[in-house]
């Protein structure tokens, strides 16, 4: 279990160390932004700190090796607010197999209608755009042991602005170790948005040069040229365990650690506070962040004989100078 657990370990920290150790500043440089925006309101509640849970199919945002520790089959469906009047939606579902636990997630990012307005018309041209991202992905997790679990996520990517689209292939890799100590603390490792870059193209990059000097204002049809863009590549680590647990009570700590490409490190501490496994308490501070500091949140988990788990979550984080930002999801356990 021992030499399974270190090789998994190397093979994450490999290229994550190869990336990140170039101290080279990769600031505002990646696409599809959209990835590094946090779904699920139960991790988003706790600031995003723990990337070992799994409790139900919005793990398989966070990491895709702790899906093969959810029991049931799961299904959740998020919405949330997000800056400028933009939201973002997101589905999960995961399925246990004898062979291990397959799951499915699809996250959607909308702008909403935005009226076109240009140099020489900044009153409007009347016409209406749009901005949106996709991503879809497939995993399949396994527990390798009792105390260990691997994961992997494949996934296509689109961002598309007005009519002009790029997409990308890319995928996340996860895993999370079970320890002997400290109430069964668990570790978690996850690497996320590994894949091709992105390059625009679509009928908004047609354009008519005319030619400087020329007396017959010649036009010549062109088209502009874009440059291919990275992906938002991260690395996480992360603890969790049980601090306190009496009776119906308990209380979960976790701290994680993201490393990104075009972002300096930040950290995440959270804790969420459980009754009778049916009300939970969360809150969380993220440290190193432009403008989301503190996240809070509660949730509410039913038993239902026909339907299994039903669970309601909801987070809100503050943005500083900027919107708060408010988070709903619902999910079933059955």
């Amino acid at each position: 279990m021992k030499r399974k657990f270190y090789l998994t370990i190397l093979f994450l920290l490999g290229p994550a160390t190869f990336l990140f150790a170039q101290g080279v500043n990769y600031r505002g440089t990646s696409a599809v932004n959209f990835l590094k925006i946090g779904m699920g309101a139960k991790l988003v509640g706790v600031a995003e700190s723990d990337i070992t849970f799994s409790q139900d199919a919005s793990s398989l945002f966070w990491n895709p090796g702790s899906i093969s520790r959810i029991n049931n089959t799961s299904a959740v469906f998020s919405y949330s607010t997000w800056l400028v009047e933009t939201n973002l939606t997101y589905f999960a579902f995961t399925l246990p197999t004898e062979f291990g636990t397959a799951g499915l997630d699809v996250t959607y990012f909308t702008s909403g209608d935005i009226e076109e307005t240009t140099l020489e018309k900044q009153e409007g041209t009347g016409r209406v755009v749009s901005a949106n991202d996709l991503s879809i992905g497939l995993a399949f997790a396994k527990n390798l042991t009792d105390r260990f679990s691997v994961g992997l996520k494949v996934k296509y990517i689109r961002e598309q602005l007005v009519s002009v689209t790029a997409d990308a292939f890319a995928f996340d890799i996860g895993s999370v170790f079970v320890t002997s100590f400290l109430n069964n603390m668990k570790l978690g490792i996850s690497l996320s948005n590994f894949g091709s870059q992105m390059q625009f193209d679509g009928n908004d990059l047609l354009v008519t040069h005319v030619v400087p000097g020329s007396p017959t204002n010649k036009q010549i049809p062109a088209i502009l040229q874009t440059n291919e863009w990275n992906l938002p590549l991260f690395f996480r680590i992360g603890l969790a365990t049980n601090a306190f647990e009496y009776q119906n009570y308990k209380l979960a700590v976790s701290y994680a650690i993201t490393d990104s490409r075009d972002y300096e490190t930040r950290h995440n501490l959270g804790a969420a506070f459980t009754f009778m496994d049916v009300l939970t308490l969360r809150g969380g501070y993220r440290f190193n962040y432009d403008e989301a500091t503190f996240s809070a949140g509660l949730g509410v988990a039913i038993p239902s004989d026909f339907m299994g788990k039903v669970m309601f979550d909801y987070a809100y984080t503050d943005f500083g100078e900027l919107k708060d930002i408010h988070q709903l999801t619902v999910g079933l356990n059955f």
